[in-house]
């Protein structure tokens, strides 16, 4: 194991409270990586025969509602409301316009949306769990061990849990250049949004601060501003298999952002495969 300096024991979080609305545009436009992990994560989970999953931080519901049209049943859980509100809308959305995939005639997705904490929550027995995104990064090394032992025990003998994290080599290498700045605009609901990041890397604490501003105008009303200033922890392949091999797991696979094969040093992100045995 490396030698690595100890985190805060509490990182800064993003106000997602206030960025649900935009999200998508932001973090989701235009990355056809969310829809080809969805393709992988169906297989993978066919070939397991797996039927119920929970979905541990569905923000928006990218994973959740692809993996509800693929014909699972998915419990989703965030800790952030307004974040599951709008997951909420998109799968209404998904019904009404019958892209409901195999959930039957009337288009009804077997899904369920909870308000939960990723380290508590106790929503039953599944046969694999989900962690997407970097959603496990917003957690303090102590608290995301506390979330494998809790997501360990959520699952059934057997169970998969799924979990990606950026990949600390690559961003430590030449790959965290395309991380630093971005500088985007989308119209959101009649209104013209701009939406820009810094992004800086601690090699010693092994995080990414992120700063950013999103400013909002439609013309009428005053415009309307986000200022954010946050922490994300990162990780490298042997130090994420100890703390899944600690919390019980074991079988554990690693892939690259989309299920393609992974590379220590240069692929962007981990995705980690665990069983329960």
């Amino acid at each position: 194991m490396p030698n690595i300096s100890k985190s805060s024991k509490v990182l800064r979080q993003p106000d997602y409270s206030s960025y649900a609305r935009f999200y998508d545009y932001f973090e989701l436009a235009g990355q056809k990586e969310s829809k080809e992990l969805n393709v992988f994560l169906a297989e993978l989970f066919k070939i397991n025969d797996v039927k119920s999953i929970i979905d541990f931080a569905c923000g928006t519901g990218a994973q959740s509602i692809g993996l509800a049209r693929a014909g699972f049943v998915v419990t989703a859980c965030d800790l952030n409301r307004e974040m599951l509100e709008q997951a909420k809308i998109k799968a209404q959305k998904a019904e009404k316009s019958g892209k409901s995939g195999k959930a039957g005639k009337t288009g009804k997705l077997h899904l369920t949306f909870k308000a939960a904490d990723m380290r508590e929550a106790d929503y039953g027995q599944f046969d694999a769990g989900i962690c997407i995104f970097n959603a496990i990064g917003h957690l303090t090394r102590e608290d995301c061990r506390k979330f494998f032992a809790n997501a360990f025990s959520q699952l059934n003998p057997g169970g998969l849990l799924v979990v990606d994290i950026l990949n600390f080599p690559a961003m430590a290498g030449g790959v965290f250049k395309e991380y630093k700045y971005m500088s985007r605009e989308s119209i959101v609901d009649g209104m013209l949004v701009h939406h820009v990041r810094n992004c800086t890397l601690s090699r010693v604490r092994r995080q990414i601060r992120v700063r950013s501003v999103t400013r909002w105008q439609d013309g009428f009303s005053d415009p309307g501003e986000i200022s954010e200033d946050w922490q994300m922890q990162i990780y490298d392949a042997d130090e994420l298999q100890s703390m899944l091999l600690d919390a019980g797991f074991s079988e554990i696979q690693l892939f690259g952002p989309t299920g393609n094969e992974f590379s220590h040093d240069t692929s962007d992100s981990i995705l980690a495969i665990s069983q329960k045995k």
